[in-house]
């Protein structure tokens, strides 16, 4: 919509920023496609406001503007809250303060960083989060085994507890994703029931900790479009949780991580033993898993290492066996969606 139009028509925006801002952007995509014209009634936007200059111009002439601010930190899977870098934070903020007052600014309140921009803002401002003093919350978190496998959890809001049920995805960032929804949709003037039923449809991202139909009936957790040294932890955790009759374990180098990139793969090798039965790992660091595991008591004929994932797929095509659960775990830079693409059921 060029400006001229945007100026006329004035729709509501919903601009979606911060490290989870892909995901959230597409859940809010999902479920608000059902109730509004997307692209003429309300437009929808996720960036990392490298060019903030337009932004400003569409919340400044919108109809109604929300902003959505996913975390900026990296949150653990074991603690409730955390902090993003602050120097990241500078251009939400800019944002945040040229917000209206008829506008809306939703935060994510488990990372302490982004929940500070509340008082940087004329905005109306929500929270969401885990956090107990989060507007809207998300609780009583639910893994469900197979075949239907998948996530459910309850939104608490003003008293309201609904239960959402989000199908073949797993991981707090598909909660923190639903939640942005949900707050943007009570906003909008959708009610939690309808958005948990639209939540039912939603699938989430290629390599996001989604769980595909694998050969020989088995299961794959693709986390293969991204992961640090946090996430794979919970995805291990994940695995460990969920009931198969075999788990393997793929893992792939875990890249950007600096100094201590000996040590945190090693201490992430240390967790395998107790989610995975059988560990591939792939690539120069990915050894370190192995050590890891080693000296946690994993046997070394249940550890199979590669150099690529080329050669990987092949190898553990010939492994699986019906009942496998294999979660698929790397750097994007590794080329793990390779090793999908071998064992992923044909449709």
């Amino acid at each position: 919509m060029n400006k001229f139009l945007f100026f006329f028509k004035r729709p509501k925006v919903v601009v979606v920023v911060g490290q989870g801002n892909k995901l959230a952007k597409e859940a809010i995509f999902q479920v608000l496609k059902n109730y509004f014209k997307i692209g003429k009634e309300i437009l929808i936007y996720g960036t990392d406001l490298k060019d903030i200059k337009d932004f400003k111009f569409l919340i400044k002439r919108s109809r109604l503007p929300i902003l959505v601010v996913t975390q900026i930190g990296e949150y653990h899977p074991e603690r409730e809250f955390f902090a993003g870098p602050i120097a990241e934070i500078s251009e939400i903020k800019k944002l945040a303060e040229v917000l209206p007052t008829h506008s809306y600014l939703i935060l994510n309140f488990d990372d302490e960083t982004v929940r500070d921009l509340k008082s940087k803002t004329k905005a109306h401002s929500l929270t969401f989060g885990f956090g107990v003093r989060a507007d809207l919350r998300a609780t009583d978190i639910v893994l469900t085994p197979f075949p239907s496998a998948g996530t459910n959890f309850k939104i608490n809001y003003q008293g309201k507890i609904v239960p959402v049920w989000l199908e073949k995805l797993f991981g707090k960032k598909h909660i923190y994703s639903a939640l942005a929804v949900a707050v943007a949709g009570e906003v909008l003037d959708l009610n939690l029931v309808e958005i948990s039923e639209a939540l039912k449809n939603y699938q989430g991202l290629l390599g996001e900790m989604q769980l595909l139909k694998g050969i020989k009936n088995s299961w794959i957790l693709d986390s293969s479009e991204n992961t640090s040294s946090l996430s794979m932890l919970e995805d291990l955790e994940i695995l460990r949780k969920l009931q198969a009759k075999r788990k393997i374990a793929v893992l792939g180098d875990i890249l950007r991580i600096g100094k201590y990139t000996i040590e945190a793969h090693e201490a992430i090798g240390e967790r395998i033993k107790g989610s995975a039965d059988l560990l591939f790992t792939v690539g120069s660091r990915a050894k370190f898993f192995a050590q890891g595991a080693i000296s946690r008591g994993m046997s070394e004929d249940k550890i199979f290492q590669f150099d690529e994932s080329g050669s990987t797929g092949k190898a553990l095509r010939s492994e699986i066996r019906e009942g496998d659960l294999v979660l698929v775990d790397a750097s994007k830079e590794m080329k793990m969606s390779e090793i999908i693409t071998e064992i992923k059921a044909l449709k």
